[in-house]
């Protein structure tokens, strides 16, 4: 199993209790999310979360749709523990899995058999021939018109965008953890985990899914680095 920073308690605890609620828009993703699917997909029955972290967007799917089952996948123990704990209303209707997006998602489902695929700020660590890897393996699973959302950190355009994304981001987390912008800044630009981001473009894979196969490949969001986007089997 890949080593990293994501593994450690105190990163992972950092960014359940510090940053996920503070991600600018959070909640209009995870809107434009459920737009998306139930569009396309209105009525999933069997969903995957990769890189679930605490259970967030498994959550949200499986209050929305009460017939749903979904299978939850994390490669940080620390997190694994999180989701169990979070999900543990949810216990029958889930499971929750210890395994490493580097390896393959094959053994977790049959091919033509999954309605829904979400991740969540996770396959941005993954280098990017694994990422393209990946969502050809999502696009197996799914049934047909089955759908994959990510939503995601992705890379600035360009080093001028990016210093504003970053600009921007850091006064987004100083209001919401009530802190100094200064010591949020000098905390975000040394975190340790910056070192596991692996970014690339949305519209780079936008057209990996458009190769894949996937319809309706589009970013349907997007807030600099932050996109939701996906497609359709």
């Amino acid at each position: 199993m890949a080593t990293t920073n994501w593994q450690r308690q105190d990163i992972a605890e950092h960014y359940l209790e510090q940053i996920r609620g503070g991600v600018p828009y959070g909640a209009d993703q995870a809107k434009i999310m459920l737009q998306v699917i139930n569009h396309f997909s209105p009525n999933p029955k069997k969903i995957i979360d990769l890189g679930c972290g605490n259970g967030f967007l498994a959550e949200i799917l499986l209050k929305t749709y009460p017939d749903a089952h979904a299978l939850l996948l994390d490669h940080s123990e620390p997190m694994i523990q999180a989701a169990t704990k979070h999900m543990s209303p949810y216990s029958d209707r889930c499971d929750i899995i210890h395994a490493d997006l580097s390896n393959s998602i094959k053994k977790f489902a049959t091919p033509n058999s999954i309605d829904c695929i979400v991740s969540g700020f996770a396959i941005h660590h993954l280098p990017h021939e694994r990422k393209q890897e990946l969502y050809r393996e999502i696009y197996n699973l799914l049934t047909d018109g089955g759908i994959f959302i990510n939503i995601e950190h992705t890379a600035s355009a360009t080093s001028e965008v990016e210093k504003l994304y970053d600009t921007l981001f850091i006064d987004h987390l100083a209001i919401h953890n009530k802190r100094d912008k200064k010591d949020v800044a000098m905390e975000y630009h040394s975190r340790p985990d910056i070192e596991d981001n692996k970014l690339e473009r949305v519209d780079i894979q936008v057209n990996w899914l458009r190769e894949i196969g996937f319809k309706h490949p589009d970013c349907y969001f997007k807030w600099f680095e932050l996109a939701v986007f996906g497609g359709v089997k």
